[in-house]
Parts: structure tokens; sequence; C-alpha cells
């Protein structure tokens, strides 16, 4: 019986930590997202040109395609002068976390960093990368991890 209790308490525990705390930030990431139709630019094959405040953005990643579990260079290029700037990328078809990697800047405009993605039992895994400042998001855009 007491066995019985103690499991108990655990499994609410449990069922706290993970309702209140740890997936607070995913409320509603999945909502409202279509992820049926292609990209505008595949990331996997060529950089790709964003409109961002009357400029274009140029993203690239390296090496292309993009692979799970492997280190992937990026560069965000004539984005703009930017304090504390953060990128943030998750999965949109699946949750699998949040990917935070460091962002070097360059100079006034361009910024790089590394990455690794997680591997996926999905034959297509989209993701969303955010560019913000102060919680604010700035910019995004989508790119895909195939098999």
């Amino acid at each position: 019986m007491l066995f019985f209790f103690i499991f108990s308490l655990a499994l609410i525990a449990t069922y706290i930590f993970f309702e209140f705390y740890a997936l607070k930030d995913t409320k509603g990431l999945f909502e409202n997202i279509d992820i049926s139709q292609p990209l505008s630019c595949d990331l996997n094959k060529q950089d790709c040109a964003f409109d961002f405040q009357g400029k274009k953005v140029i993203v690239s990643f390296s090496p292309k395609p993009l692979q799970s579990l492997e280190v992937t260079h990026f560069s965000i290029k004539n984005f703009g002068d930017y304090e504390d700037l953060e990128l943030q990328i998750y999965g949109l078809n699946m949750f699998m976390g949040t990917i935070k990697p460091k962002l070097n800047k360059i100079n006034k405009t361009d910024y790089e960093g590394k990455m690794a993605l997680a591997a996926c039992t999905l034959d297509s895994m989209r993701f969303r990368a955010e560019l913000k400042q102060q919680q604010q998001i700035l910019f995004s855009f989508d790119f895909e991890l195939r098999k």
C-alpha cells in the first residue's frame, strides 16, 4: 500500500513538472501551422534570400543537404545591427526540444554559428528558426531536414 501511494505521488509530481514547467514554452506551438505547403526556398540545395525590413537577408547552411546529428554551420547576412540577438530553432511537425545556438556577430549586419539538428523518425522534419531580441521575434524562416 505504501509503495502504491509513493508511486502515485511520483506520477503526480512528474505531471505537474511537465505541465507547468518543462513544457510551458511549447503551449500552442503546433497550432495553426500548415506544413503541407512547400517552402519558398530549400536551404538543403541553396542559400536563401528573405525579405526583411526592405532588404534581402541571406541565410545559408553548410554542408548541404542538411544531416541530422552532424555539425551544421550557418550564416545570416545583411540582417542588421542588433545587440543581444538570439536564435531559437524548434520543430513544427514534432516537438523535439528547442535549439538555441550561439550567434557570433561578424560585423554590423552579419552573424554566424553552428548547431546540430536532432534525428527524427519522420521522412521530413520541418523546423522554424526565429531571430529574437529581448523575447520579441524580429524575423523567422522555415527549413526542412529530410532522411
